[in-house]
């Protein structure tokens, strides 16, 4: 059986409204024990993603976390896959854009769901394939 995106996905996504102040986003993430949170627009469509790594971005630069969310995350742009989109190219999007999580979209860009790194290491074809290699691999560490 390949594995998908629909596959991956673990839970309903979670949602802000743009205009949400960061502070009550990262609120959320805390709650729900979750990365990131999907901003999506009046309609419910996804427009843009505030991760954990907004969040140290956006303290590390001093920014104001009373600010939106979109100002503060990705906004616009984003990098999704379809729920038939097989895991390799779910994790090359990933690898290529420099994410940790991405977006499941329809046909009709409605939003699915969220696949993140976690997802697919936690996956267990993965993770019998991780330690078959590391049994096998004789390189150093980092």
């Amino acid at each position: 059986m390949a594995i998908t995106s629909e596959n991956l996905i673990k839970r309903a996504p979670i949602t802000v409204k743009a205009g949400t102040k960061a502070i009550e986003a990262v609120k959320i993430m805390y709650r729900n024990n979750i990365g990131s949170v999907v901003i999506v627009n009046e309609n419910g469509y996804p427009v843009g993603i505030f991760t954990e790594r907004d969040l140290v971005r956006a303290v590390a630069c001093g920014k104001d976390l009373n600010d939106s969310v979109e100002s503060l995350g990705t906004y616009g742009k984003l990098i999704t896959v379809k729920p038939n989109s097989p895991i390799g190219e779910i994790a090359e999007k990933m690898v290529k854009n420099n994410i940790r999580h991405i977006l499941v979209v329809d046909n009709e860009g409605k939003l699915v769901g969220v696949v993140s790194i976690k997802d697919i290491v936690n996956e267990k074809h993965v993770l019998d394939f991780l330690i078959k290699s590391e049994t096998t691999w004789e390189g150093g560490t980092d």
